[in-house]
C-alpha cells in the first residue's frame, strides 16, 4: 500500500464503528451486562466463523462453540444467528479475520472484568480464556495480513460490513 500498512487502513476505515462497539459492550458491570455480551458475541461469531473456516494461510480460532458452553453455564439460550454478508474475495475474508483477531486485544480486559463477576476458564468465560491464551497470535496475524497483498479498498469495505454485523449482533445502533 502506498500510504501505509493495510492494518492502518483498516483501523482508520473502521475507527468510528469500532469506537461505537467498544462504548456499548465493554462495561460488563454486572451479570446481566455480561449475559448480553455473551449473546451478542455468539450471534456475531456464529454468523461469521463458517465463512472463515477455509481462509488460505490463516486459521481463525472458532469461538462460537465455547461461547455456547459459556451461555449454557449461565443457563441462557443460544441466540439466533443473524445473516452475514458474503465474503467473496480473499481481501474480504482477510478483513473479517482482522476484526475477529483484533477482538482478542480487548478480550484481555473483558476477561478481567468477567473474572471480577465470577466467570473464568472453567465456567462462563471459556471463550475469553481461549481467545487470550496466545499473545503472539496478533503479531503473527499482522505478518500474514501485511504479506498477503490484499486489495485495500475491498478489505476496508468488508471490515466496515463486518463491524456492522457485530453492531447488529450486539443490538447497537451505529451512527449513519
Amino acid at each position: 500500500m502506498q500510504d501505509g500498512t493495510l492494518r492502518r487502513a483498516l483501523a482508520k476505515a473502521t475507527r468510528d464503528l469500532h469506537e461505537t462497539l467498544d462504548r456499548n459492550i465493554g462495561g460488563l458491570g454486572d451479570a446481566k451486562a455480561y449475559a448480553a455480551f455473551l449473546a451478542g458475541s455468539h450471534a456475531f461469531r456464529a454468523a461469521l466463523e463458517p465463512q472463515l473456516a477455509q481462509v488460505e494461510g490463516w486459521r481463525i480460532q472458532p469461538l462460537a462453540p465455547l461461547i455456547a458452553q459459556d451461555l449454557a453455564d449461565l443457563r441462557l439460550p443460544v441466540p439466533a444467528t443473524p445473516d452475514a454478508s458474503p465474503l467473496p474475495t480473499p481481501a474480504a475474508r482477510a478483513a473479517a479475520c482482522y476484526v475477529l483477531e483484533g477482538s482478542a486485544l480487548g478480550g484481555r480486559l473483558l476477561a478481567r472484568r468477567a473474572a471480577a463477576l465470577g466467570f473464568g476458564p472453567d465456567h462462563g468465560a471459556r471463550h475469553l480464556a481461549a481467545q487470550t491464551a496466545s499473545p503472539a497470535r496478533w503479531r503473527d496475524f499482522l505478518a500474514w495480513l501485511e504479506a498477503g497483498g490484499f486489495s485495500a479498498p475491498q478489505a476496508t469495505a468488508a471490515a466496515r460490513a463486518v463491524f456492522g454485523l457485530a453492531l447488529r449482533a450486539y443490538g447497537v445502533k451505529a451512527l449513519a
